[in-house]
C-alpha cells in the first residue's frame, strides 16, 4: 500500500471534499481522483459515500483512516528520531488543535514557539472527537479541544467558556437588528451549525435549546469547521450560524452581521486535555499558570 495514496486519503477525509484537499495538497483534482481510486481498487472496497456537497468515508473508509493515521505517524516519528539520533534534534512537543477554538490557542502556542524556539512542534488539527481518539492512540501528547463530554481515562485544565455569537447573512437581516437578539429567532432562519465528527457534542446542545423553547430549527448544514461556515456564508449563502466568538472576531465578514444573543447558553469550553497515563506539558503549563488567555490590548 502506497504512502502517498495514504496521506492523499487521508487529506480527502480531513477536508470533505476531493477539490478542497486537492487544493490544500496544491494538485490538479483529476489525478488526486485517480489516485483514490487506484487505492479502493487496489482493497476492492469503496471508501466514500456522497452526502450532499460533501463526501463522507464509508465504515471501510473510516476504519481505513484511523490505519493510515497511525501509520503515517509512525513513519513521521521513525524518520524524525532517526534525525534526532544523527543530529541530536531537540524536543519534539506533539500538540492536538481542534478546528472550534484554533482562533482561541493560536496566542498560546505562538507563545510556545516565542518561549521555546528549539522546541519542534508536531501539531495536528482536527475534529476534537478526532483528537480524543489521537491521545488514546498515543498520536499526540496533548489536545486543544473542546472540553470532553465523557472525561473518563482523561484529565484536563478547563479554561473560561467562551462567549455564543450568532453570524446572520446579510440577505435574511438587511439591517442590523437591535441587539441582543433573540435566540430562539435564530430557529426560523436556515442554519448552519458545528458539528463533531462522531458521538455528541455542541450540536445536539444547540438543538436541544431551540425544541425547549417550541422551536423546531431549520438546519440546511451541519460542518465540523467555523472557517469554512464564515467562508460560505460570505460567499453568500443566505443561513445563519453560532459560533464562539473567538473565531469570529478576527473575520472581516462583510456580508454577515455578528450578532449578540440573549439568552446566551454556555457551550463552548475550550480545554488542555491529556490522557491519565501521561504527563502535562510542562512547556505549555508554564504559559498557562503564568496568565492564558492573555488579556486583551485595549
Amino acid at each position: 500500500m502506497d504512502l502517498k495514496r495514504l496521506r492523499y486519503f487521508c487529506k480527502v477525509v480531513e477536508q470533505g471534499s476531493v477539490s478542497q484537499a486537492a487544493r490544500m495538497l496544491n494538485m490538479a483534482q483529476p489525478p488526486l481522483s485517480k489516485r483514490i481510486h487506484e487505492l479502493e481498487e487496489e482493497l476492492n472496497v469503496p471508501l466514500f459515500v456522497r452526502n450532499g456537497k460533501r463526501i463522507e468515508p464509508t465504515d471501510a473508509g473510516y476504519y481505513l483512516y484511523r490505519k493510515a493515521c497511525e501509520i503515517l505517524r509512525e513513519v513521521e516519528d521513525t524518520t524524525r528520531e532517526t534525525l534526532k539520533i544523527a543530529h541530536r534534534e531537540s524536543r519534539l512537543l506533539r500538540i492536538g488543535l481542534t478546528h472550534l477554538f484554533q482562533s482561541y490557542f493560536r496566542p498560546l502556542l505562538l507563545e510556545l514557539h516565542r518561549l521555546h524556539p528549539d522546541a519542534e512542534l508536531s501539531i495536528s488539527v482536527s475534529d476534537s472527537s478526532n483528537l480524543e481518539s489521537y491521545l488514546n492512540d498515543g498520536l499526540i501528547d496533548i489536545a486543544l479541544i473542546q472540553k470532553p463530554y465523557n472525561s473518563d481515562g482523561f484529565d484536563y485544565v478547563a479554561f473560561e467558556p467562551v462567549r455564543l455569537v450568532a453570524v446572520v447573512s446579510k440577505k435574511l437581516l438587511s439591517e442590523p437588528p437591535v441587539q441582543p437578539f433573540p435566540y430562539l429567532k435564530l430557529g426560523k432562519f436556515p442554519l448552519m451549525l458545528l458539528h463533531r465528527a462522531r458521538d455528541s457534542g455542541t450540536y445536539e446542545t444547540l438543538l436541544d435549546l431551540f425544541r425547549k423553547g417550541g422551536v423546531d430549527p431549520h438546519v440546511i448544514m451541519h460542518i465540523t469547521q467555523p472557517g469554512v461556515i464564515l467562508e460560505w456564508l460570505e460567499d453568500g449563502l443566505a443561513a445563519a450560524t453560532l459560533l464562539p466568538v473567538s473565531e469570529v472576531t478576527d473575520r472581516q465578514l462583510k456580508n454577515c452581521h455578528v450578532l449578540d444573543i440573549f439568552p446566551s447558553p454556555q457551550i463552548f469550553f475550550p480545554a488542555l486535555v491529556k490522557t491519565t497515563a501521561t504527563p502535562y506539558m510542562k512547556e505549555l503549563m508554564e504559559i498557562i499558570e503564568a496568565g492564558y488567555p492573555f488579556p486583551v490590548a485595549k
